[in-house]
């Protein structure tokens, strides 16, 4: 069981953010960043990847400039691993969704389920993100 921070935005759309370390940023990196709608994050990442593999190898070489990004992406790893919840938080707030409560759960779709159960509401019709294929929340 883990913990997870539950947000809801004014049209009823639901979220669950783990706390901790995150395994999932820290190995899909730039692409977990774009599944979760951030992406200023990923492309911005990607970005700055081609440009040092560039001017690695314009200025040291092939091999070097492997070395270099290879390095380079184990860093990524780390970074993404501690501070990527961290960011998701913050999208999620920028996006509208307000802190509603801490639960402890499998995952966060039965964190979601979790946090309405207690509270008592009802979908209403209003799905959370998690049970939307539309990407509409």
């Amino acid at each position: 069981m883990k913990q997870f921070k539950v947000y809801a935005n004014p049209q009823g759309c639901h979220d669950a953010v783990e706390q901790g370390w995150s395994w999932n940023a820290c190995g899909f990196g730039l692409f977990w960043a774009l599944s979760k709608k951030m992406w200023a994050v990923g492309f911005g990442v990607l970005a700055v990847f081609f440009a040092i593999w560039g001017i690695a190898v314009a200025s040291i070489g092939m091999e070097q400039a492997t070395l270099i990004i290879n390095v380079g992406s184990v860093v990524q790893c780390v970074i993404f691993g501690a501070y990527g919840l961290k960011w998701q938080k913050t999208h999620l707030e920028s996006r509208g969704f307000e802190f509603k409560d801490t639960v402890t759960a499998a995952n966060g779709k039965d964190a979601i389920e979790l946090y309405l159960k207690k509270n008592a509401e009802s979908h209403s019709g209003k799905p959370s993100r998690l049970e939307t294929e539309t990407g509409i929340c």
